[in-house]
């Protein structure tokens, strides 16, 4: 692709996203919604995505680019989830997306774009550990010591047979990789 077709793209691309978000915060102020107060972690997210874009851009040289991708874009979709939804003590166990799981999906997904199998190996095993961190610490902070309240009601009653199914999935995962 050539460097014209290149800056067209990028600003048709830039121009589109603009119009949009002029779009949404129209429609916010004519329906009264607060689209900042949901719409802020976009700011982080759409920075790591553009991570990505560099490592496309760059082709095989860029396939590093995928691990700040990851965490950044990870970051991101935690604080979205945690400003929808108001569980902001979720990060009692939420970390544990970011390093191992996202760090190991960023080496993966670098391993992929670069043709590198061992690190493809090592970046699934970090993100699968990741994982089973994350379900251990979500089991003890939601199910035994409640912390956010959930355990009460439909939620509670819907996920915590979730978080045990989780746990046995990530469980059966390990036990069929050593075989």
């Amino acid at each position: 692709m050539n460097a014209d077709r290149t800056r067209s793209l990028a600003s048709l691309a830039v121009g589109a996203g603009l119009i949009a978000l002029g779009a949404l915060f129209l429609l916010g102020t004519v329906f009264r919604i607060n689209v900042w107060g949901a719409l802020w972690p976009f700011f982080i997210i759409v920075p790591g995505l553009l991570f990505f874009v560099g490592m496309f851009a760059l082709g095989k040289p860029g396939a590093p680019l995928a691990v700040p991708g990851s965490i950044v874009t990870t970051v991101g979709l935690i604080l979205f989830f945690q400003n929808l939804t108001g569980l902001w003590a979720t990060w009692a166990y939420a970390w544990a997306l970011i390093f191992p799981t996202a760090v190991g999906i960023g080496i993966a997904i670098a391993g992929l774009w670069g043709d590198d199998t061992s690190a493809v190996r090592v970046g699934t095993v970090m993100a699968g550990i990741g994982l089973a961190i994350l379900l251990f610490f979500a089991f003890f902070f939601e199910v035994i010591l409640n912390l956010n309240g959930l355990r009460s009601g439909l939620f509670g009653s819907i996920m915590i047979p979730v978080l045990i199914i989780g746990a046995g999935i990530v469980f059966l995962i390990f036990a069929l990789r050593r075989r």
